[in-house]
């Protein structure tokens, strides 16, 4: 088929899956042909970007008010273009603040919106459903659950699994801490400026605590090369005499040489539990932004390991309690004690078993490519 499809992502996993799924498309037909908003797996797999995510990784209410005219600004860009190019279809991936709004003016303009990785509607409420169902034609998740609860309400939806389960094989969930007088901890910080600017310094500011504890510590930061680099580089002067080594852009490489993680929240918990690392959660946003996300949260925990496991499993550092030394406490705590290690491995081998098998890209661009003939 020769088919023109806009997509668009504005987040880093959004992108690294979008990416893999637009290659298993291409397998499926080589003539299909990809515009939009994404990032650097997206280009490499040949969409013609018009924008690129790094001017959109915004996150918070403030934060979106802040940057409205911005905003505004690339949904002009994207219709201006849907008005050039005249899309057959419009893979909406993740991003639900921005691409939700899209969808609905998409609809408006009779183009079919398949809708890949949803909103946490279970999360945030049946308002998102609704929006879900008026804009969309078609809806690929991640997770079992969610499609039992879109069919419900009446949407066609298709349960894929989650790509990571192949990005990251099964781990030997025996595994423990080694018995010595310094773990490698690793700092996955997030990979949008405004997280890191916030998490990174806090992340740092554990080194101490944690080397008094154990001298020989080790600290492995991931850096994204969506971030200002002068962000790592400014926070580390200070600390040049502790063991504090920078890997760019290798998630995978950090987490296979660590016994435990700080980890801000979003898709790298999932990561670093299905790579059967101890960890803890921390995240901080805008003062005005956090109270109106816990009045709208229908779930007591943020984490998506623990959304996922239904029960905390992994103990959870949110603003106020974002404190260095109590991170440092938890952290010490967990790597003294074998059976906190083992409770959490156990916890992280259910998640994997609710992700679905191998071949998750592989299901949904099969998926969109019988729902493409359709159209």
């Amino acid at each position: 088929m020769d088919k023109n499809i806009l997509i668009v992502t504005g987040e880093p996993s959004g992108d690294l899956h979008g990416g893999k799924f637009i290659q298993e498309l291409k397998l499926l037909d080589p003539c299909l042909s990809f515009w939009g908003i994404g990032g650097d797996h997206m280009r490499k797999e040949g969409v013609e970007l018009i924008e690129h995510i790094k001017n959109l990784s915004i996150v918070g209410i403030w934060e979106v008010i802040k940057n409205l005219s911005k905003i505004r600004s690339h949904y002009k860009n994207i219709l201006k273009n849907v008005e050039k190019r005249k899309p057959d279809m419009a893979i909406l991936v993740d991003y639900p603040g921005f691409n939700l709004r899209l969808a609905k003016l998409l609809k408006k303009k009779n183009i079919p919106v398949v809708y890949y990785i949803i909103p946490q509607v279970w999360a945030w409420g049946k308002h998102r459903i609704k929006a879900l169902k008026n804009y969309t034609d078609k809806t690929i998740v991640l997770f079992k659950f969610e499609e039992e609860l879109l069919r419900k309400h009446g949407l066609n939806c298709t349960f894929a699994g989650h790509p990571l389960i192949d990005k990251i094989p099964p781990q030997d969930q025996t595994a423990e801490v080694p018995d010595q007088k310094g773990p490698t901890i690793a700092f996955l910080p997030g990979s949008r400026n405004s997280e890191v600017k916030d998490l990174f310094p806090i992340m740092l500011s554990t080194t101490e605590k944690i080397t008094e504890v154990f001298p020989r510590s080790r600290f492995l930061v991931a850096e994204s090369s969506n971030v200002e680099p002068a962000l790592y580089a400014s926070k580390n002067k200070d600390r040049s005499s502790q063991n504090i080594i920078h890997i760019k852009d290798n998630t995978a490489k950090i987490l296979a040489q660590s016994d435990f993680a700080i980890v801000a929240s979003g898709t790298a918990t999932l990561e670093t539990a299905l790579a059967n690392v101890p960890m803890v959660l921390t995240y901080k946003v805008h003062p005005i932004t956090y109270p109106l996300i816990r009045s709208l949260l229908r779930l007591p925990f943020i984490g998506l390991v623990n959304i996922v496991a239904g029960k905390e499993i992994v103990p959870e550092f949110l603003q106020k309690k974002a404190c260095p030394s109590k991170i440092a406490n938890k952290i010490i705590e967990i790597l003294k004690d074998k059976d906190l290690q083992k409770n959490m491995k156990d916890g992280f081998a259910s998640v994997r078993t609710s992700l679905g098998g191998s071949g998750a890209s592989k299901k949904a661009a099969r998926c969109v490519y019988d729902f493409l003939k359709q159209i």
